[in-house]
């Protein structure tokens, strides 16, 4: 084995010899002053967000108060691995249905963390149609051109064929199946936190708004909106409720592509709080069928035609169906303890991940510091294939 020293900082690549884990070595070298230390992702227990070859950082600390959902670097007898904090000292963790309980309550993402643990299941034009003959498809984005005040311009989310989907007779079914892990690592579950994004460009005249809607099987979320331009979405079933949040984007990315934008992340501009959640019932998974995901506009206001004849509009472009991380529980254990001075931690792909599930709750001594800045090709609600 190799080990490579820079100046600042130290740069590690040793594969693991445990491959279902992200491996870190350092063999026997301490770090005596405060520089940041740097190692290669290998393996992919934190896949999506950290993938196979990723380099991340993370500044050495004594600290032990590390936040929820902090991603970490760990030492586990011989080797550095990096893992995410669930649960805290004292805490109860419990697995159910797919669900995490911190407590025994649902622990709620936030939009920022779902940038973080969803995957996106489709994101083709094709995969929807339009019930209400409203929307024209135009290559991977749909048009409505006339923005109804009667009634409500449906799309709805219908593919013919979707790798994260299988059809049944009563609706759809999406699992936690993703393509890029081994088969023997692969699970068949029904997944219930589902949702839509998509980019709305809003061109409406002064004096009216735009009612938006998105539905699924269960609920429906309402959005007004009032000013044109663009505004982008996330709506759908996370963590026990319905949630909805919408936000403008800047005006220099009007003429942008939104294929094109996967490496210009728009991090920033998501909001922090949902813009709303309403309860929605939690069903075993064998009951949970998506019936239809649906996202509808109609106008709101007392101009009916516009007085230039230019015609009101709204595009939408980079529609995508997403899942929320589905939680594998062990076989013969769901619950467990975390005791004074420890943490529980968990991979962000349950079925390639050993973790706290495995070995039980970790010494906080054993985390090394926190992971200083996550790779950078990640952007929502912009693709991110699962394959």
């Amino acid at each position: 084995m190799n080990v490579i020293f820079w100046n600042k900082p130290l740069f590690v690549n040793i594969r693991s010899a445990i491959t279902i884990l992200l491996g870190l070595i350092v063999l026997g070298c301490e770090n005596q002053s405060n520089t940041p230390l740097s190692g290669k992702v290998q393996g992919m227990s934190m896949a999506p967000g950290f993938q196979e070859g990723d380099v991340i950082s993370w500044q050495p600390s004594k600290n032990n108060n590390f936040s929820r959902y902090a991603p970490v670097v760990c030492q586990l007898e011989k080797e550095l691995i990096i893992k995410r904090v669930i649960g805290l000292p004292k805490e109860s963790v419990r697995i159910t249905d797919g669900e995490l309980f911190i407590d025994d309550k649902i622990i709620q993402k936030s939009p920022q963390l779902l940038e973080q643990f969803r995957l996106i299941v489709d994101d083709d034009a094709d995969s929807w149609s339009d019930p209400t003959h409203s929307w024209i498809q135009t290559n991977n984005q749909w048009s409505c051109r006339y923005v109804s005040p009667k009634h409500t311009s449906w799309l709805k989310f219908s593919p013919a064929s979707s790798r994260g989907v299988v059809h049944n007779e009563d609706g759809l079914r999406i699992y936690d199946d993703v393509s890029w892990l081994p088969k023997e690592t692969r699970h068949l579950n029904s997944v219930q936190d589902i949702g839509i994004s998509v980019v709305l460009d809003i061109r409406l005249q002064e004096g009216n708004s735009l009612e938006i809607l998105f539905a699924d099987n269960q609920s429906a979320a309402r959005i007004i909106v009032k000013r044109q331009g663009r505004l982008a979405v996330i709506a759908g079933r996370l963590d026990g409720q319905f949630v909805v949040a919408a936000w403008p984007l800047a005006q220099e990315r009007t003429a942008r592509r939104i294929s094109d934008s996967q490496n210009k992340s728009c991090l920033h501009e998501l909001p922090r709080l949902w813009s709303a959640c309403l309860n929605v019932s939690n069903k075993k998974p064998g009951e949970q069928r998506v019936q239809s995901l649906s996202v509808g506009i109609k106008r709101i206001g007392s101009q009916e035609e516009s007085p230039s004849g230019v015609p009101e509009m709204v595009t939408a472009e980079g529609l995508l169906v997403w899942r929320d991380i589905y939680w594998l529980s062990m076989p013969k254990k769901a619950a467990w303890i975390v005791p004074e001075k420890h943490v529980f931690v968990l991979g962000d792909c349950p079925a390639a991940s050993r973790d706290s599930r495995h070995w039980g709750p970790l010494p906080i001594d054993a985390i090394q510091g926190t992971v200083l800045k996550p790779p950078s090709h990640k952007s929502f609600p912009f693709r991110l294939h699962q394959d």
